[in-house]
């Protein structure tokens, strides 16, 4: 018998689940226990693709910056614990920790604590510090890179958001994309936004900025893969990232869901591929996805191409209406997978005892260039 057939075997015992059952519970007792011991002295963050298991113990919900951003105003709050992959607890450690915040708590940190290091990001992992200098090298013997302006998405390392704050560039989330960009144009002729194509190129398209104006820079080739005639007459430049949840629905995905469900309505992410952003009657950011469809009439039929335990969330938060995975096949996404009620637990403990581990620190130097790039976020909005 295969070790997988074994596990289902083990795991099929009334004995065996009763085990596993008492052992989750007292996890969820123990954190109960440890949190109201620590009051407001621990702030827990939880993203919207986290098990539900983990959500239940988070004191706020949301999208990274969103989450960030809120945790980076507590007054009270000596330690966070981000149920979230390795970039947000960056950023939460950037925004919490500004010399802003630091004076305002009279020099006092929060420690950031990340419950896997290993949860990081495939997308965020597509661009580096290295890559993109490399590319903005490269660019300069077409372009004018003084007339560039970098964007990158929120998806990725403080080391790239520290290049954007050093060349006078914007960091965007899936919310404000089309805000940032209108801005960066504004001063500059042309973007260079990365890590991620899709949330570029969907973007550029909604505002009505022309196909032949966008050029997608591969890496591994020279000049990106382009022509110098391509890269002069360009606007956007598109990185060759993406997310390996949202790159998974495909067009056929919705002709047939639209099959199954007769007037249903389709909601995408915009990390989804363009011809996946253009069939379906919708697409936003997560939180927009949430609200939309909890705001929609009792009866309402919504099919959401994003993460699937978020969906699968929505579903139970909704039961007056049907709402389904776009895909038969659920897309999860492994990194946010990572954190389990025993490493939540272990987490919590270290902020009880105060031996902390999986701390998540910045470089002052790069946090400090990192937060000039979100502070021009934040002004664009």
């Amino acid at each position: 018998m295969s070790f997988r057939s074994l596990q289902g075997a083990f795991t099929s015992l009334p004995s065996w689940n009763k085990v596993q059952s008492s052992g989750m519970k007292e996890l969820h007792s123990r954190i109960d226990t440890l949190r109201r011991r620590l009051g407001n002295r621990l702030l827990i963050l939880g993203h919207h693709y986290q098990r539900d298991e983990i959500i239940v113990h988070t004191d706020l919900q949301g999208d990274s910056f969103q989450l960030s951003a809120a945790a980076a105003k507590s007054s009270d709050c000596e330690t966070i614990i981000f149920c979230g992959v390795h970039f947000m607890a960056e950023t939460a450690d950037i925004l919490a920790n500004s010399a802003e915040n630091l004076a305002r708590r009279n020099g006092r940190r929060i420690n950031v604590l990340l419950p896997d290091p290993a949860a990081g990001c495939s997308m965020a992992d597509m661009a580096t510090r290295q890559t993109v200098e490399r590319c903005w090298n490269e660019l300069a013997a077409f372009i004018d890179t003084d007339d560039l302006a970098p964007i990158t998405y929120v998806n990725s390392t403080a080391e790239l958001k520290a290049f954007c704050g050093r060349h006078g560039g914007i960091a965007c989330t899936s919310t404000n994309a089309e805000a940032v960009l209108k801005t960066a144009l504004k001063e500059k002729r042309r973007v260079l936004f990365f890590p991620d194509q899709h949330l570029g190129r969907n973007t550029a398209l909604k505002m009505g900025i022309a196909e032949s104006e966008l050029v997608l820079w591969d890496d591994t080739a020279a000049a990106g893969g382009n022509t110098a005639e391509q890269l002069r007459n360009s606007k956007i430049i598109l990185w060759n990232g993406y997310c390996c949840v949202h790159q998974k629905f495909l067009p056929d995905h919705i002709d047939a869901i639209r099959q199954l469900y007769p007037g249903i309505r389709v909601i995408v992410h915009p990390e989804c591929r363009r011809d996946v952003a253009e069939k379906a009657d919708e697409a936003g950011s997560t939180s927009y996805i949430l609200n939309r469809i909890s705001e929609s009439p009792s009866g309402s039929l919504w099919a959401a191409g994003t993460e699937s335990r978020f969906v699968e969330r929505l579903a139970k938060q909704n039961p007056d209406k049907t709402v389904v995975n776009l895909a038969m096949q659920p897309s999860y996404c492994e990194f946010m997978g990572l954190i389990d009620l025993p490493k939540l637990s272990a987490m919590v403990e270290a902020a009880d005892t105060g031996v902390l581990t999986n701390v998540i620190r910045v470089e002052e130097s790069v946090a400090a260039d990192a937060l000039l790039c979100l502070k021009r976020m934040l002004a664009c909005q």
